[in-house]
């Protein structure tokens, strides 16, 4: 899952869903140079990780096919995945989690309004495909961060035919689902196969009402920076295991997703929709675009921000509202209204 970061866009025998044409991990590794390295946001590179697991007796076995990126501005879609077949006959589905660019964040957030977004789509599509193509082999699923979130949605709605192959699902810190989205899902009935891990202080892969069955790691971090799965604390062969998620992150999960559960779709889409109309303005597709610039960016995204119609701004003025009286009560928002609204 997190050799599924890294950008293979500069090997093309990748793209080959043949498994006779599958590429040894060791083979692509060792031509990889910095521009190939991950695209998440992690501040660890993931090449180093992938030399060690080309050298090492468990995944020197391994081969690489089946590489899809997609990046859609107009469909609000960025897609990436990896297969690996592995020496015990299985073959493993990866999913990257979110990229660094505008329209990957923006379908994250996508996902709190629309019953499926397009890589959800495109996962099932992908994982159908996958399983085609290699048919004798057993299959796993999995993916970081909303690689996971991918990977479980592709298993709750594939074909009988696929799902009946899979042995194991797996999302590590992957975001749940909204009730809507999986209302026309067989979730309760699927969800058997999925394995889900979260850190202790997580919130990625608490968010939204519906979550899969899962376990707490340990971590070497704190707070957020628990997402990052070079953070998690292994022994043996397996993650060190806590009991439950910290309190202070049950809580903060607990209140985003009474926030989320009481807003209403459309108010989630006027809300997202404004909001990335301010951060693209600048022209920038990536979040180290507009931070590169500040000085240049700002004063667009507040130029965009103050020709928005009252409808945008009411938008934002509720969802701000809800989400500060989620966490305070007691707060008086009509000031920040005031701003919003003039």
């Amino acid at each position: 899952c997190i050799i599924a970061y890294l950008n293979f866009r500069r090997f093309p025998e990748l793209k080959s869903r043949e498994a006779d044409k599958a590429v040894p991990l060791g083979d692509v590794v060792a031509r990889m140079t910095a521009e190939d390295e991950q695209q998440g946001l992690s501040p660890n590179d993931y090449i180093p990780l992938m030399r060690l697991a080309a050298e090492s007796q468990r995944f020197g076995g391994v081969r690489m096919l089946g590489y899809e990126a997609v990046r859609d501005e107009e469909k609000e879609m960025q897609l990436d995945a990896v297969s690996f077949l592995i020496p015990d006959g299985t073959l493993f589905c990866a999913f990257m989690g979110t990229d660094r660019s505008l329209v990957g964040w923006k379908e994250n957030l996508n996902l709190s309004f629309m019953d499926a977004v397009p890589a959800q789509t495109g996962a099932v599509a992908y994982v159908e495909d996958m399983a085609r193509h290699c048919p004798d082999r057993p299959l796993r699923i999995g993916g970081h961060s909303k690689g996971g979130n991918l990977a479980v949605y592709s298993a709750m709605n594939c074909s009988e035919q696929a799902y009946a192959r899979i042995e194991k699902v797996f999302s590590h810190d992957g975001p749940g689902f909204t009730a809507e989205a999986l209302a026309s899902a067989d979730f309760a009935a699927r969800s058997g196969k999925v394995s889900k891990t979260v850190p202790e202080s997580s919130l990625i892969g608490m968010m939204f009402e519906q979550q899969e069955p899962y376990s707490v790691v340990c971590s070497t971090a704190s707070g957020f920076l628990q997402h990052d799965p070079f953070s998690w604390v292994v022994e043996g062969t397996d993650f060190a295991r806590a009991d439950t998620v910290s309190r202070g992150a049950a809580l903060l999960d607990r209140t985003l997703n009474q926030w989320i559960s009481g807003t209403s779709r459309a108010d989630r889409a006027g809300f997202v929709n404004a909001l990335f109309s301010i951060l693209s303005a600048p022209g920038e597709d990536t979040f180290s675009g507009l931070k590169g610039n500040l000085s240049e960016t700002v004063p667009v995204m507040f130029s965009q921000f103050t020709d928005l119609s009252a409808e945008q701004r009411g938008y934002l003025v509720h969802a701000i509202w809800g989400l500060v009286k989620a966490f305070g009560p007691d707060v008086d928002l009509s000031a920040v209204s005031r701003i919003f609204s003039g």
